[in-house]
């Protein structure tokens, strides 16, 4: 994808870029978010990026007097005579260079959207094989086709052992948010395990939240702008868990009765099956029809 010029960097005297931060305008139209990433041309053909912590408008008018004035004194259905000349500004953090150079971004540099892999690499989130999706972030969130969606990736080495095996969740009491959240954590885990069989996980879960925990084997409902999250988090789309034992004769499975990788056979005959390595325990959640064990 094409990167998308919106504005150029600002340089002043009472406002000069640095080596950790500057200014750009842009239109008033343009539709930024905290948070999202940058890109600038800079020395020797580098590439700066930066997030954007503030952005802020700006008109000729020298001070709030003079508007409140040009209002006909402060009517509010008042037009007023004369035509202010206005712009936005954006203040961004620089995080990344991509030759090491950290000079101050100079007057009049172009300043871009980044794309998709560019935010990736800017902010550090390129996946590898020990990587669990923790969650996603959005980028130019509201402006269309310049929409992002990235996973947040999480090493599992830090998650779940060796190197650290431990995570604090924090946040408001009472809205069932860190709950949520510790049960998708629990689902991202579950997913990284089928696909790294030499991996042991397991879960212990002290329930205090009544029935929420008890459901952590069913499906989520996705719908509406969730399908395309589900997508970019890499979850599996069924609502099969496999349990493996010591026992290589022997194997349990937990699934709805839908036709869909199940041990069963529907309505119309069609068979599906879980596995057809071994012999299976299967344990139905929902659903009718007949089912019996594949040979």
């Amino acid at each position: 994808m094409k990167n998308k010029l919106i504005g150029k960097v600002l340089a002043t005297e009472k406002s000069p870029t640095t080596m950790d931060s500057f200014c750009f305008w842009t239109q008033s139209d343009i539709k930024l978010n905290a948070f999202d990433v940058v890109k600038v041309s800079h020395l020797d053909e580098s590439s700066t990026y930066g997030v954007v912590e503030q952005i802020s408008h700006i008109t000729d008018s020298s001070s709030f007097l003079n508007n409140f004035i040009s209002n006909d004194f402060g009517e509010p259905t008042a037009i007023s005579p004369t035509l202010r000349l206005g712009m936005n500004y954006v203040q961004v953090a620089v995080t990344f260079n991509n030759k090491g150079i950290y000079n101050p971004i100079l007057n009049d540099s172009k300043v871009f959207l980044a794309t998709a892999d560019e935010i990736t690499y800017a902010l550090g989130l390129k996946e590898d094989e020990n990587s669990i999706v923790c969650g996603h972030i959005k980028m130019y969130e509201g402006s269309g086709d310049d929409e992002v969606i990235l996973p947040v990736p999480l090493n599992s080495k830090f998650l779940i052992g060796p190197e650290g095996a431990h995570l604090n969740i924090s946040g408001i009491s009472g809205l069932a948010a860190k709950t949520s959240y510790a049960m998708f954590l629990l689902k991202a885990i579950q997913d990284y395990k089928q696909s790294h069989e030499d991996e042991n996980i397991a879960f212990v879960i002290f329930n205090v939240k009544g029935k929420d925990l008890m459901a952590i084997d069913e499906p989520n409902d996705f719908d509406g702008d969730s399908d395309e999250q589900a997508k970019v988090l890499k979850f599996a789309d069924h609502s099969i868990t496999e349990f493996q034992f010591d026992d290589k004769e022997l194997s349990l499975a937990v699934a709805e009765l839908d036709g869909v990788k199940v041990t069963c056979a529907t309505e119309t005959e069609k068979q599906f099956a879980v596995n057809t390595v071994c012999k299976e325990l299967l344990y139905i959640l929902e659903g009718e029809g007949k089912w019996s064990l594949m040979k």
